[in-house]
């Protein structure tokens, strides 16, 4: 730990930033500024229908806690279903993609460690209001977007492979 490395860092509910990103509802509760680096911890709300596509992260982890819900993954040419209380942990370089199944939408803590994915949430998501019309149309843009999405990813170590018969 450095001299300007505080010894503890507090976050309060009412700091969070919330995006919309993919259809997905992603709330930073801490990254680079607030552990030095070390991860990024995030709250994500995915709605039926809003998972993820095959992605690979390039330089970080990625672990999944489910809170709520249910989310069905294809990792490593393997299904995993994940329910409420599991837990998954991701090595960077492995194809991934997850959907939520079932009726209610999945709630889930995300961590990406190193920290800096959040910077890309921030660029390319839409923030989100506390208004509930406004939020909705956020929600539908960002899965309308996901086009520029993909593109900004590259310049984040993201990539999505192209589908099989695309």
């Amino acid at each position: 730990m450095s001299d300007h490395t505080p010894p503890f860092t507090l976050v309060n509910s009412h700091q969070r930033r919330t995006f919309w990103i993919g259809g997905q509802r992603q709330s930073i509760i801490a990254g680079e500024a607030e552990t030095n680096g070390r991860y990024t911890l995030s709250h994500s709300l995915i709605e039926k229908g809003a998972g993820a596509s095959e992605h690979v992260h390039g330089a970080e982890a990625e672990a999944f806690y489910i809170l709520r819900g249910e989310l069905k993954f294809t990792i490593a040419g393997q299904k995993k279903q994940l329910r409420c209380g599991d837990f998954l942990h991701v090595e960077p370089g492995l194809a991934y993609s997850f959907d939520p199944v079932g009726a209610e939408s999945a709630e889930v803590l995300v961590i990406y460690a190193p920290a800096g994915l959040e910077r890309f949430i921030a660029e390319v998501g839409i923030a989100d209001s506390n208004d509930v019309l406004a939020s909705r149309e956020a929600a539908l843009r960002s899965v309308q977007d996901v086009t520029s999405m993909k593109e900004a990813a590259t310049s984040y170590g993201l990539r999505y492979p192209p589908r099989v018969g695309s």
